[in-house]
């Protein structure tokens, strides 16, 4: 059943956005994001009058369909699922996750788009590399990478979820690795470390990076010294359940409107679980600005795409590898189901928007245009 939540990200920002953004500097992607939350399934983008004989009448009003709306993305994402489950293979898959220290911070915020095409850049190749070494694999997986940049209290947290086969193609054929285990973890760890430090450096020497000079390189020699955190999760059997779970991470927001537990005039009230104490939840309270402070730091570069196919799932290797690795791990061919919006609400939700909840009669519909904002 479908169901408002009692509070939303867009009460804050009506609270208090105005008076946010008259102290604060906003680049034009943050801007618009809030802008975009706001009029969502308002009247200012119009929408469509939904009626019956009976004399029922639903009023729906279109949606910003904004990625950083927290109203906005399980519809994209089931999309996103139908179509990647006909372009992966019926083989266990691996979740690892590569985080940066929180010493990057400031030059992953002055730098998004560098950073971020960093963080998927080394943390692919850094899969590829070793998974290419005869001691562990010796094979090219299929990869597939989502970008995050926050952690549950909406806190500045960049690092790329990956979902890998437990195998690859080589020229011999389909190698399967382990059961239990894809690669060393430590190994990993390092590799990462020493390619990102050493790409980053070499943004910054040829101008794609900035920040000062003496600053930057006090910040790499500190974090060469530092263990950086990556690792691997349980392997997934079949291809379905590795693609539903993926769809947790793929069309996410910094925060959902379910975990909002208060909001006023002043201040937020919301659940986070703290992975330092076991993963307990907790509540934190914050005043207005700083929450909307902290869900400003998560709105992506306009354009950046956030998932992105490494490997055998890369595009290019889609005609090629990765239909000869589909005949050898024997997978079958899946035809993609091209639900409309309807047919994705009832499946999900077990509502039927085109039958009138009163009589059961069939709902017409009329076009509402956009009114003017207040």
């Amino acid at each position: 059943m479908l169901t408002r939540p009692h509070f939303e990200v867009q009460d804050i920002l009506a609270h208090s956005f105005d008076g946010f953004r008259l102290n604060n500097q906003l680049d034009k992607d943050q801007y618009k994001a809030a802008n975009d939350i706001l009029r969502c399934r308002t009247a200012v983008l119009g929408g469509h009058t939904d009626s019956c004989t009976c004399g029922y009448t639903r009023i729906s009003y279109n949606s910003c369909r904004n990625r950083s709306c927290p109203k906005c993305g399980s519809l994209k994402r089931e999309a996103w699922i139908e179509g990647r489950l006909c372009n992966i293979l019926d083989v266990r898959h691996f979740h690892a996750v590569f985080t940066v220290p929180s010493a990057f911070n400031a030059v992953a915020l002055a730098n998004k788009d560098v950073f971020y095409d960093l963080l998927f850049k080394v943390s692919t190749e850094t899969v590829k590399a070793l998974a290419a070494d005869k001691k562990h694999l010796g094979a090219l997986p299929g990869m597939t990478a989502v970008l995050h940049t926050w952690g549950k209290n909406l806190s500045f947290h960049p690092h790329i979820h990956m979902i890998v086969t437990g195998g690859g193609y080589s020229d011999t054929g389909w190698r399967q690795g382990s059961k239990k285990f894809f690669l060393p973890v430590r190994a990993m760890s390092r590799k990462f470390r020493g390619l990102f430090v050493s790409l980053l450096r070499k943004a910054y020497l040829t101008g794609g990076i900035a920040f000062e000079k003496d600053e930057f390189d006090t910040l790499l020699d500190t974090v060469m010294g530092q263990e950086w955190v990556v690792y691997c999760k349980k392997p997934f059997k079949g291809s379905e359940g590795v693609y539903r779970y993926l769809g947790n991470y793929t069309h996410r927001t910094a925060i959902t409107n379910s975990r909002l537990v208060e909001v006023t005039a002043e201040r937020t009230t919301f659940t986070y679980k703290d992975y330092k104490d076991k993963g307990r939840q907790k509540i934190l309270v914050l005043d207005n600005g700083e929450f909307i402070r902290r869900f400003l730091l998560h709105v992506p570069p306009r354009g950046f795409t956030r998932i992105r196919h490494y490997g055998i799932y890369a595009s290019a290797n889609k005609k090629t590898k990765l239909a000869m690795c589909m005949v050898m791990t024997k997978t079958k061919k899946r035809v993609p189901e091209k639900e409309t919006m309807e047919e994705i609400v009832l499946r999900l939700y077990k509502v039927n928007l085109s039958v009138c909840p009163e009589c059961g009669g069939l709902l017409s519909s009329s076009f509402l245009p956009p009114a003017l904002p207040p």
